[in-house]
């Protein structure tokens, strides 16, 4: 089944459009895995994922988060050193990387707060924490296979060196689990030493192992270790690209795709995206989402104008389309607007049965810069 939308052509002189995409006030939504998204260019160097145990601390909590370390008060969360991480998936092909990106795969991350203890555990040497979640969640992987997290860096406990932990999950056409993957994540030691000599990380002491010595780390030929760049208003941004090895193709065929084609001239583009969707979907109730990122504000187009976005949720965009899901949809998302004075603007498009639901199942993309 394919469908082509034509009635939405939005269509507006430059005039107008600067008004509406450029002058606005700036505004904000809280939606952290689309803004991110805008930044998530890896420049990590791509290693094939080693198997690694889950060690003793994993809790499958099933919370669909992208900022996990809210619903705490710990000070050894709440003031921890801040990371940004951004996950980029990838599919292993003839036992190396590649270039192809594997969306909706289900990543959890889980790792100890800066007093070495992790959330919902008790004995091996922590205190119990029972009942709490700090510094658990998952995303699923969006159709660039890119997750991102807003989290802590890690803090350490005896005789093991600075880690994240990792589980992918992917799932075929109909839902059904059909991969489960565990990994951790290393960090630079000269790194980790200028943050442990910080607070709160510097309460707990001289740390007993790094990298050198772990087993973990010193288990694997090629350990995961975090690109990290600091950030100027204090922490750090880490980078991973990891590529999954032995990924069924009923998950590799999980998978949606958008692509917009550029006609018209370059200052008055007319752009038509073909959106195809996985078989799970197609025949269900459901929204198409278009978003332009024009510097730090952010626009939705709801099928007849673009409109600033100022709620603070995740689960009232403006939806440019609503009805029926097809195997395949067409449509113009922008013609006869001169863009000349907001070129390197992105535009974002996705799909999902609400935006909330779009959001917790990775299923958007960047498909067009002007």
């Amino acid at each position: 089944m394919s469908t082509h939308i034509s009635k939405h052509v939005i269509s507006k002189s430059r005039r107008s459009t600067l008004k509406s995409m450029s002058m606005l006030p700036i505004v904000g939504y809280g939606l952290l895995s689309l803004y991110d998204e805008v930044k998530a260019a890896t420049t990590a160097s791509c290693t094939l994922a080693p198997t690694m145990t889950e060690g003793p601390y994993w809790v499958d909590e099933k919370l669909n988060r992208a900022d996990i370390t809210t619903d705490t008060t710990r000070a050894s969360v709440r003031n921890g050193l801040p990371l940004n991480l951004a996950i980029n998936v990838f599919n292993a092909s003839n036992g190396s990387c590649s270039a192809d990106p594997v969306p909706n795969v289900q990543v959890d991350i889980w790792h100890c707060d800066a007093a070495g203890e992790y959330s919902d555990a008790t004995g091996n040497g922590q205190s119990s924490t029972k009942g709490q979640t700090f510094l658990r969640g998952y995303q699923f992987s969006d159709a660039s296979g890119v997750v991102n997290f807003k989290t802590i860096y890690p803090g350490w406990y005896g005789g093991r060196a600075t880690h994240i932990h990792v589980r992918m999950r992917g799932y075929d056409t109909a839902g059904t689990l059909s991969y489960n993957f565990t990994t951790q994540l290393f960090f630079d030691d000269s790194i980790t030493d200028k943050v442990y000599a910080l607070a709160p990380y510097n309460a707990k002491g001289t740390r007993d192992t790094r990298n050198s010595n772990d087993m973990h780390y010193n288990s694997v030929s090629t350990p995961i270790l975090v690109t990290l760049t600091e950030n100027a208003n204090a922490g750090y941004a880490g980078d991973v690209a990891i590529a999954l090895p032995n990924l069924p193709s009923s998950v590799l065929a999980n998978r949606f795709s958008i692509a917009t084609v550029a006609t018209g001239s370059t200052n008055v583009p007319t752009l038509t995206s073909t959106l195809k969707l996985p078989a799970a979907d197609v025949g269900t109730n459901g929204s198409i989402y278009v978003a332009a990122a024009v510097g730090e504000n952010w626009y939705f187009n709801n099928g007849q104008s673009w409109q600033a976005h100022a709620l603070a949720t995740n689960s009232n965009f403006p939806a440019f389309y609503s009805g029926t899901l097809a195997s395949s949809q067409s449509f113009v998302i922008l013609s006869g607007i001169d863009v000349s004075a907001i070129r390197g603007s992105n535009i974002y498009l996705g799909y999902g049965q609400n935006a909330l639901h779009m959001v917790q199942k990775g299923q958007y993309a960047k498909t067009y810069t002007l």
